[in-house]
């Protein structure tokens, strides 16, 4: 992993492989963790997600240094966290101003707006949440959720 300091007093921006432990013990994302406290969700459409928490992988990719990743970020972990969703099933990405997260895995989704939210049932994208999604993490992901489960009712 590389990080990159944006500005001396900047918000730092980190390159790579990003992990929850990383965001949560660092000082320099204090922002995370105010973020996942103080962000209220909704309590139906978090147990619909944790009833199919076992169907889906998820990688995000986000600018650490970026507004819309500071809010969306600890909003999604504070959904997979009361969800219950394992760890291993989330895949975090830091990207750079111009897109690049250094990781030819995370590049090879292209994603043209940060922050993203992939969605994935079986290696195949299944959805996306991004910062100019309507609705909460949680409603778009439990959205993303339903039509997964009609289809495979048809």
């Amino acid at each position: 992993m590389s990080t990159v300091a944006m500005g001396q007093n900047g918000p730092r921006q980190v390159k790579g492989k990003l992990e929850l432990k990383q965001l949560s013990n660092d000082s320099a994302f204090a922002w995370f963790y105010t973020g996942v406290n103080k962000y209220d969700v909704n309590a139906n459409m978090v147990n619909y997600i944790k009833t199919n928490k076992e169907k889906i992988k998820l990688v995000a990719l986000v600018n650490t240094a970026d507004e819309a990743s500071r809010k969306l970020l600890p909003e999604f972990y504070k959904v997979m966290i009361l969800a219950s969703v394992p760890e291993e099933n989330i895949q975090m990405y830091g990207v750079d101003n111009s897109g690049n997260s250094g990781s030819e895995a995370a590049d090879g989704y292209k994603v043209k707006k940060v922050p993203t939210i992939l969605v994935l049932q079986n290696g195949k994208e299944e959805g996306r949440i991004t910062a100019g999604s309507s609705g909460s993490v949680e409603e778009n992901l439990a959205q993303i959720l339903m039509k997964m489960n009609a289809k495979r009712k048809d």
